[in-house]
């Protein structure tokens, strides 16, 4: 009997692709070097590697700041200072708080039933302004971001800081829910705890990642928690 629900935070319920987008384009208007979709697309690519080598500890947090301009920078021939752009973008990116379609009317809906936690992976000083000006701003019971603890996702241990946060212990009473299978699913099964994938673009899962649950729209979590009744 699920009581404890931890959402992931961006493609789960935050619209990541447009404050990344946003941001992106105003970093350019300030450099007075327009991006275009190509430019866009190039740093998305070296950003998701990046975030991926984060996830396996081979790479810090704070490096991939300055990294992902500096590579986006060298490949795109932009001549301009990276250091900048990454402070830039940090700041715009923090201001985009734009939630998913259905995301925010699941999570006020379930606050009525259940503990609420929100585990990212993410930067600090992005992060916590992003929620604190959505509609979600104090809707949570626990949150946690990989930033303020020095763990991050897949790591048990940050899974273990936000049930703790939440004040619970008992891992039959926990369901995580998020976007990715090799962060928020996996993170979940080395915890111990249940996993519930969100897949709404239909992708085919080529991993040895088995979440107990998949959804392809966000209301479906009701119908699996309707057969998973809180006490």
């Amino acid at each position: 009997m699920y009581k404890l629900l931890i959402f992931d935070a961006d493609y789960t319920l935050f619209d990541f692709d447009k404050a990344e987008k946003n941001a992106l384009t105003r970093v350019s208007g300030d450099f007075g070097k327009m991006f275009d979709d190509n430019h866009i697309d190039l740093y998305k690519q070296i950003n998701m590697s990046l975030w991926k080598k984060f996830e396996k500890n081979e790479i810090s947090q704070n490096k991939i700041k300055t990294e992902r301009f500096r590579i986006f920078f060298e490949r795109a021939g932009i001549e301009a200072d990276f250091h900048e752009g990454a402070d830039k973008y940090l700041f715009y990116l923090s201001q985009g708080c734009c939630l998913l379609p259905g995301a925010g009317d699941l999570i006020l809906n379930l606050k009525n039933k259940y503990k609420l936690g929100l585990l990212t992976n993410g930067i600090s000083n992005v992060q916590h302004p992003r929620l604190e000006n959505s509609a979600l701003s104090d809707v949570f019971d626990a949150v946690v971001v990989s930033g303020d603890v020095g763990i991050s996702k897949p790591n048990p241990k940050i899974f273990k800081i936000v049930a703790e946060k939440a004040g619970f212990k008992d891992k039959s009473e926990m369901l995580m829910i998020g976007d990715s299978l090799t962060s928020d699913i996996k993170g979940g099964i080395n915890y111990g705890i249940d996993t519930c994938w969100y897949n709404p673009k239909n992708k085919s899962n080529l991993t040895d990642v088995k979440p107990k649950y998949e959804i392809d729209e966000l209301t479906e979590l009701y119908n699996i928690l309707k057969e998973v009744k809180p006490s």
